[in-house]
């Protein structure tokens, strides 16, 4: 979604659409990346035509090392973008949640996206 990597692309690490994968350059995750999926929706509804779509926007954000300060950075990217934050979650207690298979911190957020359609006239 061209609004995600927009709203993201000053926050100094890769963010990547789906999942991240290990190229031949690349066989390791960086120690920072984000990924994320979407989901559209119709909103609202006018004279049996859609009037407004809002995409869900599945963002997570993995780190090697405590990931508070990009957190941070990507929660205010994404505002400053025009994104609503509808939950964020780290899953930890009084830290963020570290995930052991991948020896990661992650973050996790849904935002969303509000858009009107605005059908051609026939």
């Amino acid at each position: 979604m061209k609004q995600v990597q927009e709203a993201l692309k000053d926050i100094g690490i890769p963010v990547m659409a789906g999942v991240w994968r290990a190229t031949s350059s690349q066989q390791n995750p960086p120690p920072q990346y984000a990924v994320y999926s979407s989901t559209t929706t119709e909103a609202a509804h006018q004279d049996d035509h859609v009037q407004s779509l809002r995409t869900y926007v599945y963002l997570n954000l993995w780190s090697d090392s405590d990931p508070t300060e990009t957190a941070a950075a990507i929660r205010n990217a994404m505002y400053r973008y025009g994104f609503s934050m509808i939950e964020e979650s780290d899953k930890g207690y009084n830290q963020p949640s570290y995930d052991t298979a991948t020896r990661q911190y992650t973050v996790q957020w849904t935002w969303c996206w509000y858009e009107e359609v605005h059908a051609d006239a026939p």
